[in-house]
């Protein structure tokens, strides 16, 4: 398999990067697509490993518990930082990770691992990293799910069953 291992940047890319505040200046809400949640389901139920890492984990880490997908929290960090145990905690190469990601914290990581998507709404310095790999959403709008079908049309990934993918959503505490 060409493809072992899908890291997931969150905001920007299953939501639309807007974030609602409380008068605190507390980050309260989000709005994340579903069928992207379908979408990693899809690839976790045809044998792909699926994470996140992101900056933001005070809503995220939550949501990715309750959806049973590993959280990575990058806020400080250079996410290309996390390859290395990435390599190993998933026993992989960087060149089997894919990275969907949409903003210049991204930028490193993308350049280290084997194949860097992004949305069309990101920097253009952010799509320079991503020839050929640039899906035609915009975050927020079902990103990953057009990821997943770009992945299958090029025969980058095989495809799962209605069963497959049924068996992992009975898994989730949301």
């Amino acid at each position: 398999m060409l493809i072992e291992l899908v890291i997931l940047d969150i905001d920007g890319i299953m939501t639309d990067g807007k974030k609602t505040y409380d008068l605190a200046g507390n980050v309260i809400s989000k709005t994340y697509c579903d069928k992207d949640f379908t979408a990693i389901k899809r690839m976790r139920a045809a044998g792909l490993k699926v994470c996140f890492l992101s900056g933001d984990n005070r809503i995220n880490q939550l949501m990715a518990a309750n959806r049973n997908i590993d959280f990575y929290y990058a806020r400080g960090k250079d996410k290309a930082s996390f390859v290395d145990g990435f390599e190993k905690k998933y026993s992989t190469s960087r060149e089997k990770m894919l990275y969907l990601g949409d903003d210049l914290f991204d930028m490193n990581i993308m350049k280290m691992v084997g194949f860097a998507f992004c949305p069309k709404d990101a920097p253009n310095i952010v799509k320079e990293i991503c020839p050929g790999n640039i899906i035609d959403r915009a975050g927020g709008q079902n990103v990953v799910a057009a990821m997943v079908d770009e992945l299958l049309s090029r025969r980058f990934i095989k495809d799962s069953t209605l069963e497959e993918i049924e068996q992992l959503d009975k898994l989730e505490t949301f």
